[in-house]
């Protein structure tokens, strides 16, 4: 049995649907320890993580999917970036995460967000919809009914630990997706099949999660082809120079005002947590390109 994280993509050999199950246990513990996150807020990031992955797995081109809930109540937003190459990183604003540490968060969803850009990151698809439900996987296949009329069955489930709430036991989904063709007889069948799956945490063993068997029931009596199997990373695009990249965008009275004081600013990305020292150099040069003719 392979308990690795996996993202594997199928489509029926015979009968147009398609399927897409995923482990991301071990790359969302990578991502949960950059930012201190546990038990709830841990969980959380996995969850929306997940949907950005079973989304930008069906670009059709190299590019972005970002992902995005918001809330009222203790934390506001929570922000997913995946790749179809299973590449994904996640957020939360930190002092929020950090004021409800492992304890249960008061929240109310209230708008699903989802940016689609292509490789030289033009945006090419944006929506916005009002969250159906504290589910994720629920949310998920509201989105895609209502905004790309996309039939769905969504399941998602992330849970942490309870004696070591800074760790996932497992972090896992499936999405099915019916094509235009697909007869109702079909649907019926598959809606069935939903309905059957064992509960995710019956899938959980002591080795892992058991993604092969949540495939395996989900394929119900249908011969299916497995298209794609990706290992998913963690994984930030990050650097000094974007980060310069980002001051460049204040205006050149307060770039001024910063250089003139002479001191360093750390500058903390929101997605991996890694530190960059912006110079008053670095700022300097902006300033200097600025008044080139």
């Amino acid at each position: 049995m392979n308990f690795k994280d996996r993202i594997i993509r199928a489509t029926g050999k015979r009968t147009p649907f398609r399927l897409i199950a995923v482990d991301l246990t071990s790359t969302m513990n990578e991502i949960g320890a950059y930012h201190g996150a546990k038990g709830y807020a841990l969980k959380l990031l996995a969850e929306n993580s997940i949907a950005s992955i079973f989304l930008s797995a069906s670009l059709k081109f190299p590019g972005t999917v970002t992902f995005s809930t918001t809330f009222g109540g203790e934390i506001t937003k929570i922000q997913s970036d995946s790749t179809p190459m299973g590449l994904v990183r996640a957020m939360m604003p930190q002092d929020e995460l950090l004021a409800i540490g492992a304890n249960e968060p008061a929240l109310v969803p209230q708008n699903i967000s989802v940016i689609k850009l292509d490789e030289q990151g033009k945006r090419i698809h944006e929506s916005i919809i009002e969250a159906a439900s504290v589910s994720m996987g629920q949310n998920l296949a509201y989105y895609l009914l209502q905004s790309e009329q996309i039939r769905s069955a969504v399941g998602i489930e992330a849970r942490f630990n309870r004696e070591k709430p800074a760790k996932l036991d497992y972090a896992a989904g499936f999405y099915i997706e019916a094509f235009p063709d697909l007869e109702e007889r079909d649907i019926a069948i598959l809606e069935q099949i939903v309905l059957n799956l064992p509960k995710f945490p019956e899938l959980y063993k002591a080795e892992g999660f058991d993604l092969d068997e949540l495939l395996d029931q989900l394929r119900g009596p249908y011969d299916i082809d497995i298209v794609r199997e990706i290992d998913p990373k963690a994984y930030c695009p990050c650097s000094h120079e974007r980060m310069v990249a980002t001051l460049a965008t204040l205006k050149t009275a307060d770039l001024e005002d910063l250089a003139k004081e002479g001191k360093d600013l750390e500058v903390i990305c929101d997605f991996c947590r890694t530190k960059y020292t912006i110079t008053s150099a670095d700022l300097n040069e902006i300033i200097k390109e600025r008044n080139q003719p």
